[in-house]
């Protein structure tokens, strides 16, 4: 008898050939499902009867509040949450609010997400997402609205993934791989030499050129990757007790790389590591930083977000690092 991992592989059409337009309709799709994530119709809503151009920019446009009911998806019972995320199931206030922002593109006829139709176009292929809780939160909204049009779906955890689910009925696997710095780090004894003056006991080593465990080894699995890091790069995160020291081909970076430079060297080292290591046929996507949004404290500090509107410019938080910075 084969295994479910080859007979999955048997069943799976060739990627060498796509057609034209595959790439662009996971790329649209996967904007639709960033944007939409949590509140979205039900999966019975008709295809789209309207193509987008390909020039149409979808990200520029504007929150619309839509006065018109809109029921989520799906409810709490979605078993994919976290408790702690669960906001449907802890009683968030407003939900009814918060669900009924929609982003319009200015120039743009922009479709509600159609689960059934999603996982139609990813029959027989999977889907990873590599970085930090952004991604995670985005993997469970995601894995709780393709749900509703599987409701087989059953957990997942392989190939090194910290989370995932499997859609039988469309052989389908999404799943998270969690790598906050996208590289690999690890926890340091003190040496004088690279964490002196910091009064620290140690420091995290920080290999630039080496991808994290936890997604090093997942190469040809996956027909789409969607990949970003971001908010743990800050000094809430690593103060000046525990900082970051980076190292590249297993030697220390001298002068030492202040942490937003380490940023930057990473970020180009993970690109020439997925350029190199990442079949061509899997499509790559890179998400940028959301903005933070605690209110009466940082995320450690017993924050909290009583937002149920779109944040303003001036309500944007992207960090401590980026204010430092600019000073």
């Amino acid at each position: 008898m084969p295994s479910p991992a080859a007979a999955k592989k048997k069943e799976a059409p060739s990627l060498k050939s796509p057609s034209s337009l595959f790439p662009y309709a996971i790329l649209l799709t996967l904007i639709i499902l960033f944007l939409y994530s949590t509140f979205l119709t039900s999966p019975s809503s008709p295809p789209p009867k309207e193509k987008i151009s390909r020039s149409c920019n979808l990200f520029d446009g504007r929150w619309v509040l839509d006065r018109e009911p809109r029921k989520p998806v799906y409810d709490e019972t979605c078993p994919f949450h976290r408790n702690a995320w669960n906001c449907l199931r802890n009683q968030r206030e407003n939900m009814g609010m918060i669900n009924s922002w929609r982003w319009v593109p200015k120039y743009c006829s922009l479709d509600r997400i159609d689960p059934v139709r999603f996982l139609g176009l990813m029959r027989n292929k999977n889907i990873g997402l590599v970085g930090d809780s952004l991604n995670e939160n985005f993997l469970v909204s995601l894995l709780c609205i393709l749900r509703a049009a599987d409701a087989g779906a059953k957990k997942w955890k392989r190939k090194g993934a910290w989370r995932g689910a499997f859609f039988p009925k469309f052989n389908v696997t999404v799943a998270y791989h969690r790598a906050v710095l996208l590289a690999k780090y690890e926890w340091q004894p003190k040496e004088p030499t690279l964490a002196e003056g910091h009064g620290s006991k140690g420091f995290y080593r920080v290999d630039v050129d080496i991808p994290a465990d936890d997604w090093a080894h997942i190469n040809d699995f996956y027909d789409v990757l969607v990949f970003n890091t971001g908010h743990w790069w800050g000094s809430d995160k690593f103060p000046e007790e525990t900082p970051l020291v980076f190292y590249q081909a297993g030697r220390p970076i001298f002068p030492p790389l202040k942490m937003l430079d380490g940023l930057k060297v990473v970020l180009e080292n993970m690109v020439l590591h997925i350029r190199r290591n990442i079949p061509n046929k899997t499509l790559k996507f890179w998400r940028l930083q959301s903005p933070r949004h605690f209110h009466g404290g940082d995320w450690n500090q017993n924050g909290s977000c009583l937002f149920n509107e779109p944040l303003q410019d001036s309500q944007q938080q992207w960090g401590e690092q980026r204010s430092k910075t600019a000073e």
